[in-house]
């Protein structure tokens, strides 16, 4: 092999060995058998007599990773049986590796010991959930929940200590630990190896991330708050970044012995020994490592920048492709970098992190060029990506206080986008004869149809690529994403925009070891032996049933108008967490309150963590419970469903209580805005848009009693969500008394009195006006007791939301489908 073909193996072997480096800890906790363990001791019984060190994990690791189908089977895992032991003299790349390993293993969870040596059976053996811990108030109220043991596709509520210890955790170990083994047992990987050696190393790390992501990381001497999965990735992402920055002569000899491996390890051993102890100087700590911050701007503009034909189609296309724009963008320059899917800390609401050697940061205004020249390609002005990206210390690698940094750094160039392009793209001369796309501004195709082709129409091939990917995503089984030769032309589909980064997207329906699941079941996972993730975004489609050729098909707008409760009206339903930036940057208060840090691993247990339940168990919870709902788009820490307009608010309240489950964290809120469609052919675009500026300028401003934000916006008006089930309590009231037949216009005089102020409201007559109605309707005497006590929060006040429930009664007990009956308000006023 050449020397970059060395050089690559070792980069390899770094990465499997990093990700794999605390396997033993997963199958430890199990029900090995004396068996396993006897032929372990005998296999490792010098080292485990030269360290003193009993049955450790890194020798079972080891173990585990000789015995699979995995790639360098003798070289990680005796990589893996090192990772512990004291390396001074360093007397060959297996341990020059192993020092790199266990270096990153210590700054990944700033961990101060191997908590494995330890038998105290009597530690929660489950994850302490960072999610449900941290605060943007700072506050620690002592009360800590746990991630049970599952698969990350069926993750859990987490739960109390109290409901866990009498779970048999053993036995729950040796359940995961049974459906994880013979995935790296499976013989198909060596074939797959030889064929797609980067498909292989993405396929074992989506394996580690969906059997390892509740698995607590180390539970003995230390918190159980940083899961296996995040832990081995942010030590695979460090060893690698390190490895690299170091450089080829890291494996040189001097005299036959690595003399300079041993020193410049031995140095960086002793600043991470002081950096525990607080006692680093910053002339001994170098940059050795990059952070870097991908932001795609224009994302609202260009999601909802689109045709009315085919808009549910290109709607939930436009969303999956900005979902994946990104990560392919990240794997871009990853891949160019020679780093690995654990090097992509983040990726989510059209953002990436990335973590680099040092010497990566001095290639980015490259990176930058090349993307702005592929992006202007592809979308003129209307889309681009903005990169930031600054040197670290270990001592910033530890406490990862970057997002500052790097926000400010992309505000300051968002005024100077495609500046390194300017002069040489912008004043290209181009062809704009013949009729533009109004959207794209590409030249459009004619189309001629009809029995003699008489009638003509034009066609942006572009733009309704979008549709192609949209049927794709609701009708396939499979996505495949294949690594080519860059494409390095002019985009005509939405296709060649991938293919430009050197990846092209396919769909199929038959299984691929090395695909994504897009269609999940219903619990919300995927077979693992027919792929090896799920595609990130959730996307649930409702289908209605064709009795004439008996099949199902996608159900459309008109079908989901029709479920509706009274006005037969779609709607759009969209919502984000609070403070999402706030809450990343809370983590070093919130979760480390002894030692003020927020090791790398901690935001990539969090970002895990918002996958966990924006990516599958919301979609979950749809598909279960409402079936008639279309999830457009769900990833990171928002989403976008559509469905029939009076069952989007319940499906609101639904997931706001969903999430309180899934965190117990009442310092967490999600806001939501509900926009309705003025008509069924209504533009799905238009009102997507309506529903973002619902969201941002009402829901994200609802201040109210000490408290903002939390809250949905729905006809009108703002509803806490602390104020929803009083308000639903009340509409439920109002709804059964004209269900029964009591006169609708109730629903006008209540209307009436709710648009006046205290000081213009005169209370006698709503007195009046029911006593008279309970008069004539003496059947409904009680029920109309009940409901007035509800409306009258004191003796001339009634309850604030009282103009928002008569609209929602009133909608939801109408049947006319004249437009100016519909009391909903669609455009922002």
């Amino acid at each position: 092999m050449s020397g970059t073909d060395v050089f690559k193996k070792w980069r390899d072997v770094t990465y499997l060995s990093a990700l794999f480096h605390d396997v033993g800890k997963f199958r430890q906790r199990g029900e090995m058998g004396n068996t396993l363990e006897e032929e372990i001791k005998r296999e490792y019984s010098y080292e485990i007599k030269n360290n003193n060190s009993g049955l450790a994990h890194q020798y079972i690791g080891a173990h585990i990773y000789k015995n699979s189908s995995l790639p360098y089977r003798d070289d990680v895992s005796i990589i893996i049986s090192k990772h512990h032991e004291r390396l001074e003299n360093l007397a060959n790349e297996h341990e020059i590796l192993a020092k790199i390993v266990s270096l990153a293993d210590k700054l990944s969870a700033n961990e101060r010991m191997d908590y494995s040596q330890n038998t105290d059976l009597d530690r929660i053996k489950y994850m302490k959930s960072i999610i449900s811990k941290v605060s943007v108030l700072g506050v620690d109220d002592k009360v800590n929940f746990y991630r049970p043991l599952s698969r990350f596709s069926l993750a859990e509520e987490v739960r109390s200590e109290s409901e866990l210890l009498e779970r048999m955790v053993k036995k729950e170990y040796e359940s995961l630990w049974k459906e994880f083994e013979p995935l790296i047992k499976d013989s198909a990987l060596k074939e797959l190896w030889n064929k797609e050696p980067d498909g292989v190393l993405e396929r074992v790390y989506y394996l580690l991330k969906e059997f390892t992501s509740t698995v607590p990381s180390a539970f003995y001497y230390s918190e159980p708050d940083i899961s296996l999965f995040s832990h081995a990735a942010s030590t695979a992402a460090i060893a690698v970044a390190l490895l690299i920055q170091l450089g080829e002569g890291i494996f040189e000899k001097q005299n036959d012995r690595f003399i300079f491996a041993s020193s410049r390890l031995g140095k960086l051993e002793e600043i991470v020994r002081k950096l525990q102890d607080n006692q680093v100087s910053l002339k001994d700590d170098e940059d050795l490592f990059g952070v870097i911050k991908g932001d795609i701007s224009g994302i609202q503009d260009f999601i909802y920048k689109t045709s009315v034909k085919n808009g549910l189609k290109k709607l939930r296309a436009r969303s999956f492709f900005i979902a994946y724009l990104a990560e392919i963008i990240a794997k871009y320059i990853i891949r160019k970098e020679g780093l690995y899917n654990s090097n992509i800390l983040y990726c989510g609401g059209g953002h990436f992190y990335l973590l680099v050697p040092a010497k990566t940061i001095d290639k980015l205004e490259e990176y930058q060029t090349l993307l702005d020249k592929k992006m202007y390609d592809a979308f003129g002005l209307d889309l681009s990506v903005l990169l930031a990206g600054m040197k670290i210390n270990l001592s910033r690698l530890v406490n990862f206080d970057v997002h500052d940094d790097l926000a400010r750094l992309i505000e300051e160039k968002k005024n100077r986008k495609f500046a390194n392009i300017l002069n040489v793209e912008m004043f290209v001369p181009e062809d704009f004869s013949g009729p533009r796309c109004p959207y794209c501004g590409r030249k459009m195709e004619e189309r001629r149809y009809g029995k003699a082709g008489e009638e003509v129409e034009y066609e942006c091939t572009f733009c309704e690529s979008f549709v192609d990917l949209g049927y794709h995503l609701a009708n396939s089984k499979f996505l495949v994403i294949e690594q080519i030769p860059e494409l390095n032309r002019k985009p005509q589909d939405v296709f060649d925009v991938f293919k430009n980064f050197g990846f092209e997207l396919s769909f199929e329906n038959e299984p691929n070891k090395l695909s994504y699941a897009v269609e999940k079941s219903r619990n919300g996972t995927y077979d693992p032996m027919e792929a090896m993730y799920y595609v990130k975004i959730a996307s649930y489609v409702p289908r209605k049933y064709i009795e004439k050729n008996g099949r199902e098909v996608t159900a459309d707008l008109e079908t989901i108008a029709k479920q509706s409760e009274g006005v037969k009206r779609w709607a759009i339903l969209r919502g984000d967490v609070d403070n999402l930036g706030s809450i990343f940057k809370a983590l070093k208060s919130s979760v480390n309150l002894e030692n003020r840090r927020a090791p790398i691993s901690y935001v990539t247990t969090l970002s895990s963590e918002l996958e966990m339940f924006f990516s599958v168990a919301l979609e979950k919870y749809v598909r279960n419970n409402y079936q008639n709902c279309n999830v457009i788009y769900s990833g990171g820490d928002d989403f976008m469903i559509l469905g029939p307009w009076n069952e989007l608010p319940m499906l609101g309240s639904g997931i706001r209580k969903e999430f309180e489950k899934f965190t117990k964290n009442k310092n967490l809120s999600i806001s939501m805005a509900v926009a309705i469609a003025p008509s069924r052919k209504y533009p799905v675009y238009k009102l997507g848009t309506t529903a973002g500026e619902l969201l941002d300028e009402y829901a994200k401003a609802y201040k109210r009693n000490g408290r903002e934000k939390d809250a949905i916006y729905f006809l009108r008006g703002c509803i806490g969500w602390e104020e929803f089930d009083k308000v639903l309590e009340i509409k439920e009231k109002l709804k059964e008394l004209i269900t029964k037949g009591v006169s609708r216009n109730l629903l006008h005089v209540l209307d009436t009195f709710a648009d006046k102020d205290d000081k213009e409201l005169k209370i006698w007559r709503l007195y009046y006006y029911i006593g008279r109605l309970m008069e004539r309707q003496k059947e409904v005497i009680e029920d109309m007791d009940k409901l007035f006590n509800s409306i009258l929060v004191s003796r001339n006040r009634l309850h604030p939301k009282l103009g928002l429930i008569v609209r929602w009664v009133h909608d939801e007990t109408r049947s006319i489908e004249k437009e100016d009956e519909l009391l909903s308000e669609v455009e922002v006023s």
